[in-house]
């Protein structure tokens, strides 16, 4: 059909007996799998007359997936992943491997050392004003849903190192995001090469351990910024992966551009089967949760488009594109949302976590 590389393809094989249609879909898709270039293959469920121009509603809901799938494959191009700081703990998925963003995503991988972010941080490197509203709009909306302190007394901190925790936490939010996207205000500031940013259409902040051993932790910067809304009002999230764990920062891309939703990430914790349920509860899993449940726990950096506060036109608790939140939504969704300190055997330099149950 062609034979460039970089055009998502689509084939649509008509279902009728008085045309070649499904040998037709077939040989093109197997001519492009010889080739090595993907290629999407549409067939309707039922035959259609030689004479019938219309297209069936199940071919068009395929071809409508597949628009939506191209749009996400053009937005990828040319775009990049940052990753701010290296690999975390060893994790695998934390090894960033630029063949794979090059040759299947068209994203170049970049990278910064985390000493960038306190250099920005000392140097004055960010938009002061900007800073000052979002303290306020954190003060206002997070700061105070602090949640209670369950560290021990030698591991916990003053309540005026936790004030300069929420400080620094806010000054990072805004200098992480300025990483990914630029920022001109700091063009005005002097900042040329600064305010260009990285391009970024997602990114990972490695954190553990290095960095979080000795600095607040990232949680609740990844938290804002993977969530439909901050100090600036509602905006459409970033992707943003705990642990600069690349692959799950992918499923996160995937995800986000194909629903236009924010994306969660959260440690899959428990599988609970029926009979565990029943053996530890007394009470018996139905409907839905019958074949048992899959217990997603909030590492902290969870986005809290995830608290079950957004309702769809059914009145059913939903996760919406972000121009379909209210700001009621968005007040509701920072309201259920409790901002612990970090439990400083895992994070010793403190910070928030996010909390809440969906």
């Amino acid at each position: 059909m062609d034979m460039n590389p970089y055009y998502p393809k689509a084939v649509w094989g008509f279902n009728g007996t008085e045309r070649p249609g499904a040998v037709y879909l077939a040989a093109v898709l197997a001519g492009h799998a010889q080739k090595g270039l993907p290629a999407f293959g549409i067939y309707g469920r039922d035959v259609q007359d030689l004479d019938d121009n219309s297209i069936p509603a199940d071919v068009a809901e395929k071809l409508l997936r597949f628009a939506r799938a191209a749009q996400a494959v053009a937005t990828m191009r040319g775009k990049s992943y940052l990753s701010m700081g290296s690999v975390s703990m060893g994790i695998a998925g934390s090894i960033v491997n630029p063949d794979f963003f090059q040759e299947y995503l068209g994203i170049r991988c970049e990278s910064v050392d985390l000493t960038e972010i306190i250099r920005r941080m000392t140097e004055g490197i960010y938009d002061k004003e900007e800073f000052a509203k979002a303290m306020a709009w954190t003060e206002k909306y997070c700061k105070k849903n602090e949640g209670k302190d369950f560290n021990i007394p030698a591991k916990t901190k003053t309540r005026e190192q936790k004030d300069e925790d929420w400080e620094f936490i806010v000054k990072m939010t805004i200098i992480m995001r300025d990483l990914m996207q630029g920022n001109p205000k700091l063009r005005e500031m002097g900042f040329k090469e600064e305010a260009l940013g990285h391009n970024a259409i997602a990114a990972g902040f490695q954190g553990q351990r290095q960095w979080t051993d000795f600095y607040p932790n990232g949680d609740y910067s990844e938290a804002l910024l993977n969530t439909s809304f901050d100090w600036n009002g509602i905006r459409e999230a970033y992707v943003v992966a705990t642990e600069n764990d690349a692959c799950n920062g992918v499923a996160m891309l995937f995800g986000h551009l194909l629903t236009n939703r924010a994306q969660i990430f959260s440690d899959v914790r428990t599988y609970w089967s029926p009979e565990a349920v029943k053996r530890v509860t007394g009470k018996e899993l139905t409907g839905l949760a019958a074949n048992g449940i899959i217990h997603l726990i909030n590492s902290g950096a969870t986005t809290l488009d995830g608290t079950g506060q957004q309702t769809n036109a059914q009145g059913e608790p939903a996760m919406k594109p972000h121009w379909e939140i209210s700001e009621t939504e968005m007040e509701k969704c920072l309201e259920a949302t409790t901002w612990y300190p970090a439990n400083r055997d895992y994070f010793r330099g403190g910070g928030f976590s996010s909390n809440f149950l969906s």
